[in-house]
């Protein structure tokens, strides 16, 4: 998983640094120089300068400048200085027309300079559904802190990135689903959409995974009726999209039974009971190979699906269930 620990941080000071520039400007005038990109380095040294006069002097550059500024930005986004690649970023931030910058704000997302990479992800998030999809596609990168901008940009952009982060949950590729679900999981009702993608995901061997979509859904809402109506597609084969929910639903709703008392626990625990002997199969195998959580709820199940199985079950289980089930 990623680690967001400084994420909370990040949005605090990023946000302060943008609105303190843009309130910071003097009389404008046109920055000078023998080029663009000339122009450029020198205005983001002085957009990224430490200097309160110095960065009220390059915003009145900017003004004055407006989008005609935007190609020596660009090129200052390369420079060696950390400090000009911030003021290249919040000169782009800052543009008449930012998506123009898209590309470079990308990029910026992997930049060596932990405040570069905030103040593009904040840019890139007042995009919105424009960058979403490409922003999304860098929660797989190999890079942990390309991962960490990336993530912070879709949480700033809130429902706006939820059909990108629904489109990562239908790749083969569990790291990128779990933090794709964590995302919206933390957006709570407002990532409702991606619901049936989230579900659909839960059709998974990767255990981790499982729980970590399982909180999410727990933490969006979804209703009991689209949690069934996803599980039954789960469960359709070839062009049968509304046959009864079967036994090829089962194996996902037994691995839900480690989550004993969560919403996604109780569901699964509820519709496997009303599935009856389709759900045996799945059941008995989690029997031999399941946890202790889903081993413990699959022999109360198959007990109340065939009270006659309470003589079958393992003799460990009978013990611990002694209690709760009985045997003639």
């Amino acid at each position: 998983m990623l680690d967001f620990r400084h994420i909370s941080a990040a949005r605090r000071l990023v946000p302060v640094l943008l609105i303190a520039l843009a309130l910071a400007g003097t009389t404008a005038h046109a920055a000078s120089g023998p080029g663009a990109s000339s122009k450029g380095l020198r205005l983001a040294a002085m957009l990224g300068s430490q200097d309160a006069a110095k960065r009220a002097k390059g915003l009145s550059a900017l003004r004055a400048w407006g989008q005609e500024s935007l190609p020596g930005l660009l090129a200052a986004m390369e420079a060696p200085s950390a400090e000009v690649r911030r003021g290249a970023v919040m000169g782009a931030a800052l543009q008449p027309a930012p998506a123009l910058a898209m590309e470079s704000l990308l990029n910026a997302l992997g930049d060596p300079d932990a405040t570069v990479r905030s103040l593009a992800a904040h840019t890139l998030a007042r995009l919105g559904p424009l960058a979403a999809t490409d922003v999304a596609r860098l929660l797989a990168s190999p890079t942990h802190d390309i991962r960490v901008a990336a993530a912070l940009c879709l949480s700033r952009m809130g429902p706006d990135a939820v059909p990108a982060l629904a489109a990562m949950m239908r790749r083969d590729d569990p790291p990128v689903q779990a933090n794709a679900a964590w995302l919206l999981g933390g957006m709570g009702s407002d990532a409702l959409p991606a619901a049936p993608a989230l579900i659909h995901a839960l059709d998974t061997d990767d255990t981790r995974l499982i729980h970590v979509i399982a909180e999410a859904l727990d933490l969006i809402g979804p209703d009991a009726a689209t949690v069934l109506r996803e599980m039954t597609l789960i469960s359709a084969r070839g062009n049968r999209p509304f046959s009864r929910m079967g036994a090829a639903a089962a194996p996902t709703l037994v691995k839900l039974l480690s989550r004993p008392g969560t919403p996604m626990g109780q569901m699964a625990l509820f519709t496997l009971a009303r599935m009856g002997d389709q759900a045996k199969p799945a059941l008995q195998d989690a029997l031999a190979t399941g946890t202790e959580g889903q081993r413990a709820a699959a022999a109360l199940l198959l007990t109340g699906i065939d009270p006659n199985m309470a003589h079958t079950l393992p003799e460990d289980l009978r013990r611990t269930l002694g209690g709760a089930i009985h045997l003639n």
